[in-house]
């Protein structure tokens, strides 16, 4: 016996499509589309590191309530660039992508309703991926901490890249957290998330949140591999508020990287540096940034050059003679209220 077929290996394109019936259905139904009548997204698609095919879902949404998964595992190819159609009308879709499946983290974008001819772009794992607020399906920002009376509960998302917000996988990613004011520890967490007993009175705090991937997930994650994140702010007890949230400051990082999340052996590169806060507290306007990079996993450091244009602030750095090799990145980054963050991320980017 012989058999032999042609076929696409890693498909350019996909349609989601959805033919709402308002009706009983009495009879059999034909439908024909066109790419005209559809919503086009161009979805770029980096890896952590490794070529991988990354888990593909997507969620739908009808207005009078249901929400259901459709497809089966579905793959798609990272890094890779695809162009996907979506039904317009009233359905809201929800696209969501997982490195490893089932143990790894899903990056989740919002409910989108499309119109015919509409065009966007989208980018998955793009950037440095590192903790964020967690945000809802429309893509708010949540509370990620809030002080009641004398208690402080943090609870930010586990990852972020520069579009989208990410749920901590089952088994592959792991945290803890510390709460210090004074040089004295008040509490610690074996969960990336806790409640801290505090004093009533105002006092100067570090929060500092430890991320790592583990396990299977890792074989494709080699990028951000652990990441250590201090924020530094004051607090006192107010006696006329229920909820009072917590001044923390998420970095956020755009690279001029390929697929791979690799940057060219070469000087003059910038990276940009942006910073959100979440629900509870807006950022002040940043008004000091420091990077530093190391090629030895942060024993030895290098200074970058920071610099200011329009309100924006980007990191040059000079990965001259560096092929080869991993960068763990440094950052500190402070607002116009006086509250700050360091970050430390293993493995950022490589260079090529």
């Amino acid at each position: 016996m012989k058999l032999s077929w042609k076929a696409t290996a890693v498909s350019p394109f996909v349609y989601n499509l959805a033919f709402p019936e308002t009706g009983t259905v009495t009879s059999d139904r034909t439908y024909k589309v066109r790419d005209k009548a559809l919503a086009t997204t161009t979805s770029r698609y980096e890896s952590m590191g490794v070529k991988a095919d990354f888990m593909d879902t997507l969620l739908v949404a009808r207005p009078y309530g249901t929400t259901f998964g459709i497809g089966g595992f579905d793959t798609v190819a990272a890094p890779g660039t695809r162009t996907e159609y979506y039904s317009a009308g009233d359905s809201t879709w929800q696209h969501a992508i997982s490195s490893s499946f089932p143990w790894g983290e899903f990056m989740m974008d919002r409910f989108r309703t499309y119109k015919a001819g509409a065009h966007r772009t989208e980018n998955w794992y793009r950037g440095v991926l590192v903790p964020s607020a967690p945000r809802d399906d429309q893509g708010r920002e949540q509370l990620a901490a809030e002080r009641q009376d004398n208690l402080i509960g943090v609870a930010p998302g586990f990852w972020s890249d520069s579009e989208h917000s990410g749920l901590q996988g089952s088994f592959g990613d792991m945290g803890n957290m510390r709460l210090s004011s004074g040089g004295e520890v008040l509490g610690e967490s074996g969960w990336p998330s806790g409640v801290f007993t505090v004093p009533a009175e105002d006092a100067a705090y570090e929060l500092t949140m430890e991320t790592m991937k583990s396990g299977q997930p890792a074989a494709v994650w080699k990028r951000s591999t652990a990441t250590e994140t201090t924020w530094k702010f004051r607090s006192h007890r107010d006696e006329s508020a229920y909820s009072q949230g917590i001044p923390l400051l998420f970095p956020g990082y755009d690279l001029p990287s390929d697929g791979m999340k690799t940057l060219a052996a070469k000087d003059g590169q910038r990276i940009a540096l942006s910073v959100t806060g979440h629900a509870g507290y807006t950022p002040g306007k940043l008004t000091a940034a420091k990077v530093s990079y190391s090629y030895d996993g942060g024993k030895t450091w290098t200074a970058a050059t920071t610099a200011q244009q329009d309100g924006r602030w980007t990191a040059t750095v000079n990965h001259a003679d560096a092929a080869g090799k991993p960068v763990t990145l440094r950052t500190e980054l402070t607002d116009a209220n006086g509250n700050s963050v360091v970050q430390t991320v293993t493995d950022a980017y490589a260079v090529r």
